[in-house]
């Protein structure tokens, strides 16, 4: 008998199921959804998300899970925690939004959850200051880095020809 295993994809689990639970990879909702810590719980959109919500959809072959930003005609302006750029996502596009997360142990409610409320508002409120500041941080760092080099030079490897050579038959009767 063959082993038949069907692959069922997030989506299709999502409009079935009415809920996906599983981890997240990925770097674009750092810092609050961090990859191999965090699972999160996401249920089938009904009706129109909201500024704060966090929307699932896919790009290409690839889920995406980012924040709303604004609602628009049409669909939304939505940009990850840790991305710079905004991306206009169709209102087709989107089928689930993030209701509640694990953090370990720890269970956070998106919509109860006054901690991370603030987090969101804040992440969204603050974005034109990090925008600004985080490229000037990373010149100063890599600057810093540089400096620090010059400084303190990396030490390099022995290789075979800069290990101690024999000494000769002539040097140990000395």
């Amino acid at each position: 008998m063959e082993d038949e295993t069907k692959k069922i994809t997030i989506e299709a689990l999502i409009l079935t199921e009415g809920k996906y639970v599983g981890p997240t990879v990925g770097v674009s909702m750092l810092p609050m959804l961090k990859t191999g810590r965090d699972s999160v719980v996401i249920r089938k959109k009904e009706g129109r998300l909201k500024p704060l919500d966090v929307a699932l959809y896919k790009r290409g072959d690839k889920y995406v899970l980012h924040r709303v930003i604004s609602a628009v005609e049409g669909g939304y302006i939505i940009r990850g925690d840790n991305c710079y750029s905004n991306e206009a996502v169709a209102e087709n596009a989107v089928f689930g939004v993030l209701t509640e997360y694990f953090r370990g142990e720890k269970h956070i409610d998106c919509a109860t959850d006054k901690k991370y409320l603030r987090y969101a508002e804040r992440r969204v409120k603050n974005y034109p200051l990090r925008k600004a500041f985080v490229p000037f941080f990373l010149r100063c760092r890599h600057f810093a880095a540089r400096v620090y080099r010059k400084i303190f030079p990396r030490k390099t490897k022995r290789t075979p020809s800069s290990e101690p050579q024999e000494r000769t038959r002539a040097e140990e009767e000395r």
